[in-house]
């Protein structure tokens, strides 16, 4: 009794060792020890199906999550050709024969099971005469929408399909787009818990195999629990530091994303996430749209230049205009500097102060605006931004410039969505010092931007790029749109 019980658990902590380490090779044991180790992996999971199937003179296991994998598929295509199987089941290869799948992959161990089931793959194994035999066939049917334009990136004229938030459909609409057989694809996966599948899309001689290398390394070296979406593999794509200018750029669009590709820049594609970025990211990428390449050159040329003047008035119209009122007055005309002193007449607050609270209640009806539903964020939007600022006037809280200088601000910001976030922290510094050092505050921020961003890079590229250094086949594609000469040397661009 006690050598049998000695072996008893002998045998107990042998499954436990095996479950804990999931890495022995399942076929140096047999077919209902796996089958007691998958149960223990999973145990008090109620949509783990373990279905026993008699073929070939064998007892059949073929094991699968219910919802996350395709139940017709696997009846057809698994489970049938099992049971009508009239041969034998004798060696690994007897499977690929009877199963009809389109993905088929041997497995060798516990552990390789496990993350095909995690994967949703179906299993099947049995005792064979090389041991336990098993092999992985892909089924993956878990729920997803379809391919529908982004509300994010509008377009008047162009292709309407957005990324989704499977992985191996965003893969397949970037391959639509680069018919190329350079086009290759690296996976890896993150996250402790989530184990999610991250794709590195990039064109094998045109981005820089060293890039390559790095991004891929940074990936696999993100020690986290979970990966619910890109913004996490951005943070550590980063370096991990807060910038106030983003380094990685992203898109819900397969076109944009494709044609970034074709410019040397590596596209990262996550699980669970519609938006896919890419690196290097360059300042000038936030004065183009994809619809540039769509319109006449001079309009779109017109379009540019205007997005930076919109970032520049965004960043200082407030603090131009507080420069002025504060410690430049003969700096406007008379007359001007007369109307805008009488409409501030009955106020009770200061320049300063005024213009900071305005800026912040308008930044609170956008923030509103984009957390509601459509209907209601659009209602509080109308709400906040025309009675309530016609109020703020009527009583004498704020004056009519005020409101003209915060709104036309708002609306510059919008239309450089990449630099929203960061345009706010900056356009309130500005203003402060201008409130304390007039137009010298103005200057020494300039200055300190110009020199931040010429000093930046990207994954090892110049963010200024191509404006400092300059480069004369850049210049073609960023404040300008030249289609003929950019598309030419758009595979260019990266190598200065």
């Amino acid at each position: 009794m006690r050598n049998f019980s000695a072996y008893f658990f002998y045998f107990e902590e042998k499954i436990v060792k095996n479950v804990k380490s999931g890495e022995k090779m399942i076929k140096n044991i047999n077919a209902e020890e796996v089958k007691a180790q998958i149960e223990n992996i999973f145990e008090n999971c109620g949509d783990l199906n373990i279905r026993t199937v008699f073929s070939g003179g064998k007892t059949v296991y073929v094991v699968n999550f219910g919802n996350f994998t395709g139940r017709d598929y696997i009846s057809e295509n698994i489970i049938k050709p099992l049971v009508m199987n009239k041969g034998t089941i004798e060696k690994n290869e007897d499977f690929l024969g009877i199963v009809s799948a389109a993905e088929a992959k041997e497995l060798s161990s516990v552990n390789d099971i496990k993350k095909q089931l995690l994967s949703g793959g179906a299993v099947v194994f049995a005792q064979t005469t090389d041991g336990v035999s098993a092999y992985s066939f892909m089924a993956r049917n878990e729920p997803s929408r379809s391919v529908n334009e982004p509300e994010s990136e509008v377009v008047i004229r162009g292709p309407r399909e957005g990324f989704i938030e499977k992985s191996e459909d965003n893969v397949a609409l970037i391959r639509k787009r680069i018919k190329s057989e350079n086009l290759k694809v690296i996976t890896v996966n993150a996250g402790k818990y989530t184990d999610t599948n991250i794709k590195i899309m990039y064109l094998k001689g045109v981005a820089d195999e060293r890039l390559v290398r790095d991004v891929k390394s940074r990936i696999e070296q993100m020690d986290i629990p979970s990966v619910m979406d890109s913004g996490y593999i951005e943070q550590y794509l980063a370096g991990g530091k807060s910038k106030l200018f983003t380094e990685i750029g992203n898109s819900e669009k397969p076109d944009k994303v494709a044609s970034k590709i074709t410019e040397g820049r590596i596209a990262v594609i996550s699980d669970a996430s519609p938006v896919v970025l890419t690196v290097p990211y360059l300042f000038a990428e936030s004065l183009q749209s994809a619809e540039d390449y769509l319109k006449t050159p001079y309009y779109a040329t017109f379009i540019r230049i205007l997005r930076f003047i919109s970032l520049i008035l965004s960043l200082y119209l407030p603090a131009f205009y507080v420069a002025v009122m504060e410690h430049h007055k003969n700096a406007v005309p008379a007359k001007l500097y007369m109307k805008m002193t009488e409409s501030r007449a009955d106020v009770p607050f200061g320049i300063f102060g005024e213009l900071i609270v305005i800026l912040l209640i308008f930044e609170l009806i956008r923030e509103v605006g984009i957390r509601m539903p459509g209907a209601v964020g659009d209602a509080v939007s109308i709400v906040g931004g025309l009675i309530l600022g016609d109020a703020a006037i009527a009583a004498g809280i704020s004056s009519p410039p005020i409101i003209m200088v915060a709104s036309l601000t708002a609306i510059c910001t919008f239309i450089l969505p990449t630099y929203m976030n960061s345009t706010l922290l900056i356009r309130l510094l500005n203003t402060a010092a201008a409130y304390l050092f007039g137009a010298l505050g103005i200057a020494a921020s300039l200055a300190v931007i110009l020199t931040v961003l010429s000093c930046k890079t990207s994954f090892g590229v110049p963010y200024m790029l191509p404006f400092s250094p300059v480069s004369k086949d850049g210049i073609y594609d960023s404040l300008f749109v030249l289609p003929k000469k950019a598309i030419k040397n758009s595979d260019k661009e990266l190598k200065y």
